[in-house]
């Protein structure tokens, strides 16, 4: 099958939270008047502040009263729109752990603030801040991978694509693991991470072609991947897979980190990632299996307000579905993936209405999903190729055919799953 195999870990779901769970917010009656110390800081800290604080990546904290206060019309608009928090799961099509999304009430507790005039409140309603983790989040890992160079990001520049080759070595038998974690060396620039295993050594070829330290890449790593070693993005925390589950690095690996960086400031930064491996120790019986289905050879036509593509594939054993993942390009507008079971059911897994290429989130679910061998996983893209569209690079509209590059398209859907063990081959 032409194409590349997105990682099996892209963007871990669930929210790095802190030590301890903020408080919710206060309830309030109809005719009391909504604070920024009562209620609306209580709802930053639950699902903002990891990434909106000093040091993070968002563009501005919202960890005090000014902070907020400055930002309060904007803050209202990104809420109700549901851009923020970014969680892009319709409710409904599979039940997942970490949601960020924003419930109603809490949507309109911030709009009845700004409407009220945005007020502070009393100093003594200020709850504590909470403590968030800093560094590898999930301990001291058994073995570290690193960009071999650092690579500068010059001044003023957005949406650059850099992948690097790294090799994999890890003491003894370290080839099988249970968390990996991708430690940004830069958050100032690194707007998020992907992993790809590269078992053909295509990826030291491209790095030779292109001076500098790695390659240009963009979507995939330039080669088909059976997967990848976890990936980071603001506010999510490395992945540690379920005790008894055996997570596996083909011998000979070698790993590609697909860097995106954006850097609008006035001098250049300079960034050296890091992956910290955490090695299995204790027994399993099941091993990380990862479903694709993905369709290729397919054209959206210029001009055309919606083109829906299909991809399908057959599950050949019985699994256990753990998360979902969704990928496509630029023009991009929704997909729903489902699981069309032997039983003749169709289980939801996942659906988004509203497609953002930069907030493409691995979905965990509460508890595993049953897929018996013969099960058809389907996954149902709709891109919007008009001139409408405000995020089709193309002004006037082009044709658009599947492929790698910035300006093609996919159509991809993986299930991370795990099977029964049949041995350490």
């Amino acid at each position: 099958m032409k194409g590349f195999l997105l990682a099996l870990v892209l963007l871990a779901a669930a929210c790095q939270t802190a030590s301890a769970p903020p408080a919710p917010p206060a309830a309030t009656t109809a005719d009391e008047r909504v604070t920024f110390n009562n209620q609306v800081v209580r709802v930053f800290q639950r699902h903002c502040q990891e990434c909106h604080r000093p040091g993070e990546v968002a563009p501005f904290a919202l960890t005090t009263y000014r902070d907020a206060y400055a930002r309060r019309d904007d803050i209202v608009d990104a809420v109700r729109s549901r851009y923020m928090p970014p969680w892009k799961a319709v409710p409904g099509h599979g039940d997942f752990t970490g949601v960020r999304r924003l419930s109603d009430a809490e949507v309109d507790l911030i709009a009845r603030w700004v409407a009220d005039g945005a007020t502070e409140g009393e100093p003594h309603d200020l709850p504590a801040p909470p403590k968030f983790p800093s560094g590898w989040t999930l301990g001291t890992p058994g073995a570290v991978l690193a960009m071999e160079e650092p690579f500068t990001v010059p001044p003023r520049t957005r949406d650059v694509y850099r992948c690097f080759s790294i090799p994999i070595r890890v003491p003894g038998d370290g080839r099988f693991i249970r968390a990996s974690e991708v430690l940004p060396g830069n958050r100032k620039v690194v707007h998020h991470v992907v992993t790809f295993l590269d078992l053909t050594g295509r990826s030291v070829e491209l790095d030779r072609a292109e001076p500098g330290p790695g390659y240009t890449c963009f979507g995939g790593p330039g080669f088909d991947s059976p997967g990848g070693l976890g990936g980071w993005a603001p506010g999510y925390p490395g992945i540690e897979i379920p005790p008894g589950v055996a997570w596996r690095i083909p011998p000979g690996a070698r790993l590609v980190v697909q860097l995106h960086y954006n850097n609008p400031g006035d001098a250049p930064e300079t960034d050296v990632t890091r992956i910290g491996l955490h090695f299995t120790s204790g027994p399993f019986d099941r091993r990380l299996h990862g479903v694709l289905a993905s369709a290729w050879n397919f054209v959206i036509p210029a001009g055309a307000p919606r083109t829906t593509v299909v991809a399908r594939t057959d599950v050949q054993e019985d699994l256990e579905a753990i998360a979902v993942h969704a990928h496509m390009h630029l023009i991009g507008r929704a997909m729903t993936v489902t699981a069309l079971l032997p039983s003749g059911r169709r289980e939801p897994l996942l659906r988004i209405d509203d497609w953002d290429f930069d907030w493409q989130l691995l979905y965990y679910f509460k508890r595993p999903v049953a897929l018996p061998a013969g099960t058809i996983v389907e996954a149902e893209c709709v891109y919007d190729n008009s001139p409408g569209n405000l995020r089709n690079p193309s002004k006037p509209p082009r044709v658009v055919r599947s492929g790698f590059g910035t300006t093609d398209e996919m159509c991809q859907a993986r299930v991370l799953s795990t099977a029964r063990l049949k041995g350490r081959g």
